[in-house]
């Protein structure tokens, strides 16, 4: 079983909860050590009960502020000689995310490889095209994708698009580029979005939230269904990003076989009257309307924040509350 220890000096660690909920959920095995202040256990029996709890089938990763500092000291004393034991002094948010979502069985070099390309996330953010990576202002242009029948086509294509549409207001951010990028294992990311589209400097934006290696194209909505047409878009892993569930019909309408049509964000930042479906999404009567009319044409769209989330279908929640 993987574990996980977040451990620092005063409270760091356990402000990096609710971050790390909202890019993973709760269901990994995280503990937060805070060292050094009334409000938390000693830091010392803390580590001996941790210690008591790993089995020869766990594998721990720990985490800790400062290298050299006491914190790290304290657990590379104690388990700093256990092979299945991993401490790493000094960390990142995309460097946890990246560890706690990894899929492989962890060793000594993977692990130097992640952190490695950990720093590369920490960069200069002001609106400059010179800071952005060539990868970021790579697009995806429709003429030079792989058709069928190459290394990166889709083996198993059956007749439906591999491409996910996903509603949420913030279109690229944090949780796209680390959790669901990762997820749906993708090819390339559209905005389908009419404002996005003109404004320069909001592309600067979500350009920088893209990962590594990733193409972006930035259309309007109806450019996007237009590129969704083109055959060769179905053999590409592709997330559609719109804010609107009234986008999201826009572009189904148009290509009903889309693979998976999925609300995640939406609704906190209109103003007005609105129905709550669930934490993420709430409603104005227009989008409501939107709704219904897009469960006609993918009846099995469905709202799931995260991927470790139960996908809950929305036809269900109108039904129950009607």
């Amino acid at each position: 079983m993987k574990k996980f220890v977040i451990a620092s000096h005063g409270e760091t660690a356990a402000g990096l909860q609710s971050t790390l909920e909202l890019f993973v959920g709760k269901d990994y095995d995280i503990r937060y050590f805070c060292a050094y202040t009334n409000r938390y256990p000693d830091i010392d029996q803390e580590i001996d009960t941790l210690c008591s709890e790993i089995t020869s089938d766990d594998q721990v990763i720990i985490f800790t502020d400062l290298y050299g500092g006491s914190v790290n000291q304290k657990m590379a004393l104690k388990l700093g000689e256990r092979d299945n034991v991993f401490i790493i002094a000094g960390f990142n948010i995309p460097l946890i995310i990246e560890l706690i979502l990894s899929p492989e069985h962890f060793t000594f070099e993977n692990i130097q490889k992640m952190i490695a390309s950990s720093r590369e996330t920490m960069r200069l953010s002001n609106f400059d095209e010179n800071l952005l990576s060539v990868e970021h202002k790579t697009e995806i242009k429709v003429e030079n994708n792989p058709i069928a029948g190459s290394d990166s086509a889709i083996d198993d294509w059956n007749g439906t698009i591999p491409t996910t549409i996903r509603v949420d207001e913030r279109l690229i951010h944090g949780q796209i580029a680390m959790v669901w990028s990762r997820e749906l294992k993708l090819h390339g990311i559209l905005v389908a979005n009419d404002d996005a589209a003109v404004n320069e400097t909001q592309q600067m934006a979500l350009k920088m939230a893209v990962p590594s290696g990733i193409k972006v194209l930035i259309r309007s909505v109806d450019e996007v269904s237009e590129i969704l047409k083109d055959p060769r878009s179905r053999t590409r892993r592709l997330l559609v990003l719109v804010r609107t569930i009234e986008d999201a019909r826009r572009i189904v309408r148009k290509m009903p076989d889309i693979e998976m049509v999925n609300i995640g964000n939406v609704g906190k930042s209109v103003e007005g009257q609105k129905t709550t479906l669930s934490q993420f999404v709430m409603l104005t009567d227009e989008e409501m309307q939107s709704l219904k009319s897009l469960l006609e044409l993918y009846p099995n769209a469905a709202l799931q924040n995260l991927p470790s989330d139960k996908k809950i279908l929305a036809k269900d929640l109108i039904k129950g509350g009607e």
